[in-house]
């Protein structure tokens, strides 16, 4: 027995909102994972310039920074200005040569006191930009960790809902198949039962 044109706009009408539930799930999954894909490269770029960065201020001279050499540059001018303002004094008092020779002394002491405080600078300078980089790759990595974390449960509720639309179809098709087949046949009944009542004579003559 074939369907009746009741049936079968039934199936048509539940199978049309499954579909578009299902090609909901599908077209959610397909921008989440493009979206997935776009923040993981994002994160992959941060990384390498995480690292670049890193390789750039280690493999660095601290001390020729120009703000160090400024520095120095300074301090030798302010020496030098001591030392001839040291020397002019002594011609004029009659000084020695000893006197000169301990200022020019004592500036070479300056100067290589000052290079002992810059080594020093530079290699905290260096470990604070140890401590940055590796502050910052952790928190990245972390950030990766939540991502795939992430990705891995969107990845399941879309299957989930791909399924359960599929599962939908199924079941709204049968559903309005059943219902307009109960409603086919109560029409039926309601024809029956409504219909004229045959007499005795109305009944054809076997003969």
């Amino acid at each position: 027995m074939g369907l009746n044109p009741q049936q079968i706009a039934a199936i048509a009408e539940g199978a049309t909102g499954a579909v578009a539930a299902l090609g909901g799930a599908i077209y959610g999954g397909i921008k989440s994972g493009k979206l997935n894909r776009k923040a993981e490269a994002i994160l992959q770029q941060q990384k390498k310039d995480n690292q670049r960065w890193y390789d750039v201020k280690m493999s660095s001279d601290y001390t020729q920074r120009a703000d160090v050499q400024a520095a120095i540059k300074k301090q030798r001018e302010l020496l030098n200005e001591q030392y001839e303002r040291a020397r002019a004094t002594n011609v004029v008092s009659g000084g020695t040569d000893e006197s000169l020779a301990l200022q020019k002394q004592a500036a070479n002491q300056s100067l290589s006191q000052t290079a002992t405080d810059i080594a020093s600078r530079a290699a905290d300078y260096k470990d604070k930009v140890e401590s940055n980089y590796m502050a910052r790759k952790a928190g990245l990595e972390d950030q990766e960790r939540l991502n795939l974390q992430q990705r891995a449960a969107a990845t399941a509720q879309a299957a989930s809902q791909v399924v359960n639309a599929g599962l939908g179809m199924v079941g709204s098709g049968a559903q309005h198949y059943s219902a307009a087949t109960v409603g086919g046949r109560n029409t039926m009944k309601s024809l029956g039962d409504n219909g004229p009542e045959l007499g005795e004579g109305d009944l054809p003559d076997a003969g």
